[in-house]
């Protein structure tokens, strides 16, 4: 028997024995369902994570197996509707654009989810690996936490605490093979176990009281026991997806329930969101099991070579599997279409990545709907290589006669080991031939993806008793991946007050401006700030609905005139505050205005004017700005007497 373990050719026909058993499992994960899971994500449905190498600390040596669980959470998160974790050479790339080292702490784990546009965080550690009972079969478990983190804040948003346990049987009875098995299933129950956690979401309906920590100022949330609230539930409150205190829950009723001030730190108000604070669970009740024992191995047969050699064999099965899957899964995830401007006109941003499959990809394409939907054969809108393509309106066109794309070929007869039969056709359209987009309509944006794979072709020898084979590639495209509604419009022109206005009356500011065609929504903006950076002092007035969303110029306006004058944002300016109070000399302040058009069924609506990141689920500021109009005040009317 030993003989036979320390024979090569043993250990390569047990290396492929392995990959033919776990192929089907692969397989069955890169089923076509994956492509829905992508048009939940091109709807807005997935949360953009990133995921950071897990610790061991059990004690056991072993940091593979801290990968291997890394590993098999990311693939659990990605193959749900809820979760697209990023790539991990993305990840590792962008770290060293950053100088940021291993191992991360929060704000090298928030700075580079913010640079990555991901809005979490997911970590974990190995808390323990333990066998079985003596009296029983050979088993071992692994005790694994997953938690995932908000990138903002780094509040715990969710998470899982549970193991994964692996018994011996016929072929599998080494205690790493086990450990690995044990560390997969714990991450398939971890990650099941998050999707299972929905957190209680709400609004503050009002609020009594002083406003200091305490019980000074009561809070009436509209969520209650019929939304999960639970007495004695803490929450954060949060204002344009900031921080600005906590609160822990005292009384609960159906439909809504009270709290009390925990943390008041930017003054809690009614209309401010709670989300429930997730509170890591436990590990499940497991008896019999004790911590694991092991001295360091000495020899080439240690556990680090031993899951070394299978995370290998993992490898090579996922690379022979995708290969299978070629084009009928897509390698692109994550496309995101923006309204946006270019020098002022209509353009849309399309924004995209490649998956954990898309290493072998030679172009992306993109497509037009109801335009230039995707067509195999057909001409897609542009062609490119990188992960950002900026669409415009009609006459331009992506096409200016140098530029080509790759269609897939049908068939052929290479056989020189460097493309072969399936080799991609460079193919370049006439000048104009895909038009822009016409300005107000609605359409959907789809990317796929050209690869690149081999192919195996088998062929008898001369005598007809064996077969050989050659290795060519094949050019293939992916199944495209399609955005959520996007709508290019132009933007709104404004009528009054004049740029540079004076004597402007802020007791009855009511400005006007014209319609945009495609846009039924408005939103008027003004602030002490020219750049409309800082959301401090930056005040959205009520939204206006069009009054002729499919045409151009028609006026608009506010329901009714606004006192700015009694708007506490516009005071935390000191300028305007001294003026508004009559502070005896203080300048007349200058405030600043524009208005925002959108089309309101677009998801996820246009670039966003404050981060331009793309997984900003925040509507507040996804709108397509006007120019930016100042103004001063006329006199302020004197104090009563």
């Amino acid at each position: 028997m030993k003989r036979i373990r320390k024979s090569r050719a043993a250990r390569i026909i047990g290396w492929l024995l392995t990959v033919a058993m776990i192929t089907p499992l692969v397989c069955q994960s890169l089923r076509p369902q994956a492509a829905l899971a992508q048009s939940a994500s091109a709807a807005g449905g997935m949360q953009t994570v990133v995921v950071v190498d897990f610790a061991n600390k059990s004690g056991v040596p072993g940091e593979l197996l801290a990968r291997t669980a890394t590993d098999a959470v990311a693939v659990e998160l990605g193959n749900s509707a809820r979760f697209d974790p990023l790539r991990r050479d993305e990840v590792d790339r962008q770290a060293r654009d950053l100088n940021l080292k291993k191992p991360y702490d929060m704000v090298a784990m928030s700075k580079l989810a913010g640079a990555l546009s991901a809005t979490g965080i997911v970590t974990g550690e190995i808390v323990a690996i333990k066998p079985g009972p003596k009296t029983g079969p050979k088993c071992v478990s692994v005790w694994l936490k997953v938690g995932i983190l908000e990138a903002s804040s780094g509040q715990l948003t969710s998470g899982a605490a549970q193991i994964g346990v692996a018994y011996a049987r016929a072929g599998v009875t080494d205690t790493d093979e086990l450990a690995q098995e044990a560390a997969n299933n714990a991450a398939n129950l971890a990650v099941k176990q998050i999707l299972q956690t929905v957190l209680p979401e709400g609004t503050i309906i009002s609020s009594v009281g002083a406003g200091r920590v305490g019980t000074d100022l009561n809070i009436l949330v509209n969520k209650g026991s019929r939304d999960g609230v639970g007495e004695g539930m803490q929450m954060l409150v949060l204002r344009d997806r900031q921080r600005v205190g906590k609160i822990a829950v005292t009384a609960v009723y159906a439909t809504d329930s009270e709290a009390k001030v925990l943390e008041n730190t930017l003054g809690i108000r009614p209309e401010d969101k709670v989300r429930a604070i997730f509170p890591m669970p436990d590990f499940p009740s497991v008896a019999g099991f004790k911590s694991v024992t092991r001295k360091t191995p000495t020899n080439g047969g240690s556990s680090v070579a031993a899951l070394g050699k299978l995370l290998v064999v993992l490898l090579v099965g996922g690379v022979v599997v995708a290969a299978v899957a070629g084009g009928k899964n897509s390698t692109t995830t994550a496309v995101v279409a923006e309204a946006t401007t270019l020098n002022g006109a209509p353009a849309v941003r399309v924004t995209y990545r490649d998956n954990m499959w898309g290493s072998t990809t030679l172009e992306h394409q993109i497509w037009r709907e109801p335009d230039y939907g995707y067509n195999f054969q057909g001409t897609p809108v542009a062609a490119l290589t990188g992960f950002i393509y900026t669409d415009l309106a009609s006459p331009w066109s992506y096409w200016d006669g140098t530029k080509g794309f790759r269609q897939a070929a049908t068939g052929g007869t290479g056989n020189d080991n460097n493309g072969g039969a399936g080799d991609s056709e460079v193919v370049t359209p006439d000048a104009g031939a895909v038009p822009g987009f016409t300005p107000g309509n609605s359409y959907n944006y789809g990317v796929n993806a050209i690869i690149r794979r081999p192919v195996t072709t088998s062929t008898s020898n001369n005598n007809n008793n064996g077969t050989g084979g050659t290795t060519e590639t094949e050019d293939v495209s992916t199944e495209p991946v399609r955005s959520g509604q996007v709508t290019p419009v132009i933007p709104a022109i404004l009528s009054s007050p004049q740029d540079m206005a004076v004597n402007v009356d802020l007791a009855k500011f009511n400005p006007t401006w014209n319609s945009t065609r495609g846009a039924d929504v408005f939103v008027v903006e003004v602030s002490t700030d020219r750049t409309f950076k800082n959301k401090t002092v930056l005040v959205q007035l009520p939204m206006v609905y069009s009054t002729a969303v499919m045409t151009q110029g028609v006026a608009q306006t506010l329901p009714s005139s606004v006192d700015l004058t009694a708007l506490d944002v516009l005071k935390r300016d000191a300028t305007f505050a001294n003026y508004v109070n009559r502070v005896a000399g203080s300048a007349k302040p200058t405030l600043y205005w524009r208005v925002g058009a959108r089309n309101d069924a677009d998801r996820p609506g246009p670039v966003d004017w404050i981060t331009s990141s793309a997984g900003n689920g925040d509507r507040t500021y996804r709108w397509v700005y006007t120019g930016i109009r100042s103004f001063t005040p006329a006199d302020m009317p004197p104090p009563p007497p």
